[in-house]
């Protein structure tokens, strides 16, 4: 099995948005960068069939930048509230396990999406820039510390 941990793409900044931080969308060049870099990931690699996102905006727009790429439709994106700010490693990991896929795109936020990746290559320290997508790979099924980091790249590649 192989788990992609994205970090959704640039998006407005806090205190340039009147809403909730919910509801903060991506920025015109985040969309752009991101798009761009998705498409060229298509060129080097399968691209997963299966996305869960964080329901916030700026993650589900990331998911559906993604899908896109994928060839996937925005319907095929699953929204989850376990890829909400706050990740539980563990209930997410089974919930993964559910979806009984060879490859599972997750989409989120920082700083669950660095957790997540230590959690699952038994430790390290890392930071995802804005866009930025880690595969991890396992012998089985996804399990915390089997991983093995494959890449780590970013839109800026």
């Amino acid at each position: 099995m192989q788990l992609w941990l994205v970090r959704h793409a640039v998006a407005a900044e806090r205190d340039e948005f009147d809403g909730p931080d919910a509801d903060r969308p991506l920025t015109a060049k985040g969309r752009r960068r991101f798009s761009k870099f998705c498409d060229w990931l298509a060129c080097q690699t399968a691209m997963p069939p299966t996305i869960l996102a964080s329901p916030l905006v700026r993650a589900a727009q990331t998911a559906a930048i993604l899908a896109k790429s994928a060839g996937l439709k925005k319907t095929d994106i699953i929204s989850t509230d376990l890829l909400s700010p706050g990740v539980d490693v563990r209930q997410l990991i089974q919930f993964v396990r559910s979806q009984s896929a060879g490859c599972v795109a997750l989409v989120g936020h920082e700083p669950d999406m660095s957790h997540i990746l230590t959690a699952l290559i038994g430790g390290g320290a890392v930071r995802f820039g804005k866009g930025y997508i880690a595969a991890v790979e396992f012998d089985g099924e996804a399990a915390i510390g089997a991983g093995r980091l494959c890449w780590f790249v970013g839109p800026k590649l």
